[in-house]
């Protein structure tokens, strides 16, 4: 399928000699660096060349899906999406994989989190997320600058919705502090990942970026060996376990970097020393 196999093209990649036909990459941190809000054109020109050698592409992020739509447009139908950390999987259009968390252990978090001086909770469903902020510019944050789609309510704990995943925001910074606090009002069911310097995020103890991973590469008869991925923090971990071969970014969380097979200044350059094994 797609081509590649047919063909039995191996390449060496500095030394890794596989044939790649899944790469699946973080995104802030990753493909957005130093405060970036807008992917490099480059990266699309990128997509469509890995395509054209039957190698998919993954965007696999806290974020959630119709954000990484817009983030991705020009290449929007071509790649897959690994979205809110794993708790959901969209592969042409089609959800493959939902997690959703329980609602009466959902309500105790968010209650906790609203209650927490410092902290904005934020919950996502399928195609918008929800907030109750405390602080009005929090709401504009998540819009203009994170660009969800956005929904005020004035009780989070009453949206219907099932709840896919919960995060708090510190705008102040994610403490150490903070993020035992969750912990204990999560009761050891979840276990809270730092997504960046200000966020922390809620996942069940079974799912994460990783187990995503693992049903997309089911999905499309691709193994951890034919896949390569790119991550720079802990909520990253999974995703790169569960890639044959793996990059940290070289300003990643120390715990990435000792993980990671290579360490990376940027992705687009790796996929072009990779493309340039193929054309």
């Amino acid at each position: 399928y797609y081509g590649v196999r047919n063909l039995e093209l191996f390449y060496n990649i500095r030394g890794f000699s596989h044939m790649i036909h899944l790469i699946a990459s973080d995104i802030d941190g990753t493909l957005l660096q130093g405060g970036q809000t807008r992917l490099d054109p480059a990266l699309f020109d990128v997509i469509e060349r890995l395509e054209q050698h039957g190698i998919r592409f993954a965007a696999a992020s806290g974020r959630q899906y119709t954000n990484l739509r817009r983030l991705f447009a020009p290449v929007a139908d071509k790649i897959d999406y690994i979205c809110e950390n794993g708790s959901l999987v969209i592969s042409d259009g089609s959800v493959l994989y939902k997690q959703v968390i329980d609602r009466a252990l959902g309500t105790k978090i968010l209650r906790c989190m609203l209650e927490m001086e410092g902290c904005e909770p934020l919950l996502s469903g399928v195609m918008q997320c929800y907030v109750q902020p405390k602080d009005p510019a929090y709401a504009d944050h998540m819009r203009y600058f994170v660009g969800n789609d956005v929904a005020v309510v004035e009780d989070l704990t009453a949206v219907p919705e099932p709840f896919l995943k919960i995060a708090a925001y510190f705008p102040d910074g994610a403490t150490e502090e903070y993020r035992l606090r969750i912990a204990q009002a999560a009761g050891g069911t979840m276990r809270p990942v730092v997504s960046g310097m200000a966020w922390v995020d809620l996942l069940p103890q079974d799912c994460d970026k990783g187990t995503a991973l693992a049903v997309l590469q089911r999905h499309l008869h691709i193994n951890r060996e034919e896949t390569m991925a790119f991550g720079d923090n802990e909520n990253d971990v999974e995703l790169l376990r569960q890639a044959g071969l793996s990059y940290a970014m070289k300003t990643g969380n120390p715990c990435v970097l000792r993980l990671a097979d290579r360490a990376a200044d940027d992705v687009i350059s790796e996929l072009n020393m990779l493309l340039s094994e193929l054309e």
